[in-house]
């Protein structure tokens, strides 16, 4: 195996593979992470990976829980807020956190030298595909991916381009600042703020058609823009300010025969709704487990086809709704300017069959195949940790199952289903009778 790019989604890959024990190789250009903050925001489901690769006890100061997000006004008055309610932790952990990424790649990183099957080789290019001695070869290496180009695959425009300057500042003291992501719809400029992590705060604000972007970046520009929010030089450190093209894209195809591509080099989007990261992820993980099945010639490469099939209609989905939060910005702050009343979306409500932003794979069937299985405390730990890391059965009572998938009897994750075939990324694949598995739903060899 090899693996073009150690950011979070390589990373995490790289982590999945070694301790599968699969022989693995990864190419990083870089010596070190990124030191500047950028992805700044998980979920529910992405806190759950950390913890299965082995990270739980890090993440209480990894994590910062966050409040969630709304719409303002200019003047921070609340338009409306996705977060009317408190939504229980049905995966094991709160819906939404803050990091710093530097940390978090740091982190993922360190997790590598567990596993001695895997090799980093750290200011590296990547060879050409052809002289990549691997069966296979996973492109993380980003929005401009080299083994994209190289493998032939294009991109599709999703048709969002704005330019937008954002700004990291790491305070030295106490400041009256909102302590929920804001979306300010603002007639001036646009804006996102994000209280993020420790003493770090992030201000995204949309640039104006024509406006100098350079100039835009300059110190003394950012902190006369800040200054809005009732902040000088002598408040804090600038950490980050740099513009940024907010890009929707997805690559035409996800494989081309031994590559395969993940993380931005499969899918780009705006940052509105903070699951640029979460997505990576998602990605490392679902196909994982499939390259480590194949490997292990326990199923037939068709499997990795399935990588795309199920992943690319999450993508896409999310990447609709981050984009058509960043328009509501903009047609809100229009109205505010043109001085109409704005029309509001109806505010967010529970549903107790959909505990992420999105439901889960389209596996087919009635819920919950397709979904997340819930993460409840059994006997006082995590279900994941008993569920092992290859498939398992939850079930209300023990049903009959091989010797290498074991039953976990947890009836609350059940939803009153008898038992759940659990894949190792912890989607339900089937719901089980009373006689229990006799074969997995793999294709055949």
């Amino acid at each position: 195996m090899a693996i073009v790019g150690l950011g979070p989604t390589g990373a995490t890959l790289a982590n999945l593979l070694g301790r599968a024990g699969v022989r693995t190789v990864v190419y990083e250009r870089s010596l070190a992470p990124h030191p500047l903050p950028r992805a700044c925001h998980l979920d529910a489901e992405i806190a759950r990976v950390l913890q299965g690769l082995g990270f739980e006890d890090e993440l209480a100061d990894l994590l910062t829980l966050s409040a969630g997000m709304e719409y303002v006004g200019p003047d921070g008055e609340r338009l409306f807020t996705f977060e009317g309610f408190e939504r229980e932790p049905l995966l094991g952990w709160r819906e939404d956190y803050v990091f710093l990424q530097p940390e978090l790649d740091e982190l993922l990183r360190r997790g590598i030298r567990r596993y001695p099957s895997v090799s980093v080789r750290l200011g590296t290019d990547a060879p050409a595909l052809a002289d990549i001695p691997a069966r296979y070869v996973v492109a993380c290496d980003g929005a401009h991916s080299e083994v994209r180009d190289a493998a032939g695959i294009g991109v599709v425009d999703l048709g969002y381009d704005e330019d937008w300057l954002v700004v990291d500042v790491a305070l030295h003291r106490d400041v009256p600042l909102p302590t929920i992501i804001q979306q300010v719809a603002d007639p001036r400029r646009p804006a996102t703020f994000v209280p993020s992590h420790r003493n770090q705060r992030r201000w995204e604000l949309r640039a104006q058609p024509g406006e100098d972007l350079a100039q835009l970046a300059e110190p003394a520009t950012v902190w006369s823009l800040l200054s809005r929010w009732g902040i000088g030089p002598g408040d804090g450190e600038l950490v980050r300010a740099a513009t940024y093209r907010f890009h929707a894209m997805v690559a035409e195809r996800w494989r081309a025969g031994p590559v395969l591509l993940a993380g931005d080099a499969a899918h780009q989007m705006p940052p509105f709704m903070g699951q640029g990261l979460c997505s990576g992820l998602r990605d490392a993980v679902n196909l994982g487990w499939k390259l480590v099945t194949v490997l292990r010639d326990e199923a037939g490469d068709a499997l990795l086809d399935s990588y795309e099939a199920e992943r690319r209609p999450h993508a896409e989905a999310v990447i609709a709704l981050s984009v058509q939060a960043g328009q509501l910005l903009n047609d809100l702050s229009a109205a505010l300017a043109a001085g109409i009343a704005p029309a509001l979306p109806e505010p967010d409500r529970p549903d107790p069959l959909r505990w992420s932003r999105l439901p889960g794979l389209p596996l087919g069937g009635l819920f919950p195949v397709g979904h997340l299985v819930p993460q409840p405390r059994v006997d006082g730990r995590r279900l994941d940790d008993l569920l092992g890391e290859g498939w398992a059965v939850v079930a209300a009572d023990p049903v009959p199952t091989p010797p290498h998938v074991p039953c976990v009897v947890a009836p609350e994750a059940t939803y009153g289903e008898h038992a759940l075939l659990v894949r190792p990324d912890r989607y339900v694949a089937a719901v089980l009778d009373a006689t229990g598995l006799t074969a997995l739903p793999l294709p055949p060899a």
